[in-house]
């Protein structure tokens, strides 16, 4: 006869728990720290943007990607020389061709302030500008400046989303440096409008 088997030894529950949790965490933190995190497909959201390029590219706009940062410091205006002698205001607002054209519309800062920009910048250089902009509460930040082209005219369009939650700006004035790259600029005469959501600025430069 046989010997009896001994009896099968198995972990205590409260083992089985820990292993569990601790195999729950640790897939977690890698799957947050090592993980991609995609832009979620918004299908409504994807094809209105879509749509709205191939609007501009109907009526003749180009978009030009710019760079665009804020700086530590406030740059002095001789940085920007020779300075533009036309900087003037303009009615705020998009423009009423954008303005139909454009989904989603930016979030344009309430009032450009200041302007700082070269009349005149030689072929191939990159044109750099500086521009300080009001908001009338510590709710928005600004995101992106879009670039559009058509012709000699030029509109720039600051993007100041609303913050999300409770978070807060630190100051309802912001300064932006902007860079447009040389690429995107041929030899000639150019408008700008800088918009806004209550008054804008205009002024005109030469590239060599």
């Amino acid at each position: 006869m046989p010997p009896p088997r001994p009896p099968t030894q198995t972990l205590p529950l409260r083992w089985v728990v820990v292993a569990i949790v601790v195999f729950i965490v640790a897939y977690t933190f890698l799957r947050l720290h090592f993980g991609k995190h995609a832009k979620p497909f918004e299908p409504y959201h994807d094809l209105g943007e879509r749509a709205a390029t191939q609007r501009l590219i109907d009526l003749g706009y180009e978009r030009v990607a710019v760079e665009t940062e804020r700086p530590a410091e406030i740059l002095p205006a001789s940085r920007f020389a020779p300075a533009a002698d036309d900087i003037s205001g303009a009615p705020g607002g998009l423009p009423a061709e954008l303005d139909g054209a454009l989904a989603p519309k930016p979030a344009l800062p309430a009032v450009i302030a200041n302007v700082n920009a070269p009349g005149e910048v030689a072929s191939g250089e990159t044109y750099a500008l500086q521009f300080t902009c009001a908001q009338p509460d510590y709710k928005t930040q600004i995101d992106d400046v879009r670039m559009l082209r058509k012709g000699s005219q030029i509109f720039l369009l600051p993007d100041f989303p609303r913050l999300g939650g409770q978070l807060l700006a630190r100051w309802k004035e912001t300064t932006v440096l902007l860079r447009i790259p040389a690429q995107g600029l041929a030899p000639g005469r150019y408008t700008i409008t800088l918009c806004g959501g209550r008054t804008s600025k205009t002024w005109q430069f030469t590239v060599r």
